[in-house]
């Protein structure tokens, strides 16, 4: 975070540099700008301890640590400086407590001092900006945008719908029931179970624990990160990411570590780890990736190289490029297409169907009985490989839409086979070509037709 905009109840802006800027020249700029547009305001220099205004837009000025009670109508409290003479106003470097509860209004605040700062937030709303030190801002219902430097602040925003801006710092920020906007450049702790959060992480390395609906952006690495159900989390790096209720999605993430304990839709994702108890859907991902799920949806994208442990089905859908099924752990079937590309498919212990393409396929079916198809289409004329057709005497290969049923067809086909290295080599009438590796006698007995 480097250039915020200030606003006070008058309108009036001012553009200044938070973190590794000069808080007393923030304190003074603010401050002017206030006196150059002060019509109908009333300033007051606040003292240690209670402060009434009964006048209306009240501006509170604090220039010694202490702490503050306000009460009434003020619209501007300056915590620092007025002067902007640097002589005669030198850095203010105690603590500042403010107690706000009682302001009526909208109030803005920029404190600038090196002893930190703490403001209790009341109804009304504004936003508070600490740009020195370590702050605490404690809100209630108020609506409030908040930022910090670089210090390590601590922010509880409580019932209101407040955006925070946490600066560099090991920052701790409790979101309540509201709807809650965070922009995290430090290495934070976030909570909010409750109310509608959105976290945008550009420190890294932060912990962020939220409940349902939630959305969390990481453009930076290395966070943990858990969402209750409905949430969803993108761009995470090096992350370790859960989900605790029933759905979630998460999208482009790159080398993470994620977990759900409900049903997952992981879209664009480079070199996970993923263990879904629920359901997995897994969109144009990439990469080494590793999957243990209940049941998968899984279309793949070139570079795929995926591990799959399911207890339950698996369906896997290849597209163009490189991309590699290994489904070796797996109890359950899988049914596995092949598509324009280069695809390696690896079955497990269950029976499994393997389906060839446009391009070219090996097919591993594995320890159950396991069918390997082929259909007569637009997406069909592969050049496929099955490395251990004779493995299991239940293993079949299905043509479809071949018409070999009739007319001795099938007879002409093997016929026509050819056998080299004790491996043997058919082709179909689309321009399919199957080898079957280890096998030198095969039968009509071996295909399913239809």
């Amino acid at each position: 975070m480097a250039i915020v905009t200030v606003m006070g109840a008058s309108g009036a802006t001012v553009n200044v540099t938070v973190d590794g800027g000069d808080t007393l020249s923030l304190a003074r700029a603010y401050a002017k700008t206030l006196q150059d547009t002060a019509a109908g305001k009333t300033f007051s220099t606040l003292r240690s301890g209670g402060n009434m205004s009964t006048a209306n837009n009240a501006v509170g000025v604090i220039t010694v640590g202490g702490a503050y009670a306000l009460d009434g109508a003020y619209v501007n409290i300056v915590a620092g400086a007025l002067s902007t003479d640097a002589a005669s106003s030198p850095v203010l470097t105690t603590p500042v407590d403010i107690n706000a509860r009682g302001v009526t209004t909208p109030v803005d605040v920029v404190a600038g001092t090196l002893g930190g700062t703490t403001f209790l937030a009341g109804d009304g709303g504004g936003s508070f900006l600490g740009t020195a030190g370590n702050n605490t801002f404690v809100g209630e219902a108020g609506n409030f945008t908040i930022e910090t430097g670089s210090g390590n602040d601590i922010v509880d925003t409580g019932g209101g719908n407040d955006t925070v801006n946490a600066g560099a710092g090991d920052n701790q920020i409790y979101l309540g029931d509201g709807s809650n906007a965070v922009a995290s450049w430090g290495q934070d702790t976030i909570l909010g179970v409750a109310g509608v959060q959105s976290v945008t992480i550009y420190g890294g390395n932060s912990s962020v624990s939220l409940g349902s609906n939630a959305w969390v952006k990481d453009t930076a690495a290395g966070s943990t990160i858990a969402v209750g159900g409905g949430s969803t989390v993108s761009g995470a790096t090096r992350d370790t990411v859960s989900f605790t209720g029933t759905t979630g999605t998460i999208a482009g993430g790159m080398s993470d570590t994620i977990s759900a304990a409900g049903d997952l839709v992981v879209n664009q994702g480079v070199g996970n780890s993923i263990s879904v108890t629920g359901s997995l859907t897994f969109l144009n991902g990439t990469g080494m990736t590793t999957v243990t799920a209940g049941q998968s949806t899984i279309f793949g994208a070139g570079g795929l190289d995926m591990s799959v442990n399911g207890s339950g089905n698996t369906l896997f859908v290849a597209n163009e490029g490189n991309q590699t099924l290994d489904g070796s752990l797996s109890g359950s079937p899988l049914h596995a297409f092949a598509d324009s590309g280069t695809a390696t498919f690896i079955g497990g212990t269950g029976a499994d169907t393997l389906v060839g393409g446009m391009g070219s396929a090996t097919m591993t079916g594995g320890l159950g009985d396991n069918l390997f198809a082929f259909t007569k289409g637009p997406s069909s004329g592969g050049d496929n490989v099955i490395t251990d057709f004779g493995r299991s005497a239940g293993n079949v290969a299905a043509l479809y839409q071949y018409g070999y049923e009739n007319n001795n067809g099938l007879q002409s086909v093997l016929d026509a086979a050819t056998v080299s290295g004790g491996n043997t080599t058919i082709q179909l009438s689309d321009s399919t070509r199957i080898t079957f590796l280890g096998v030198n006698d095969l039968k009509a007995s071996d295909f399913t037709l239809s």
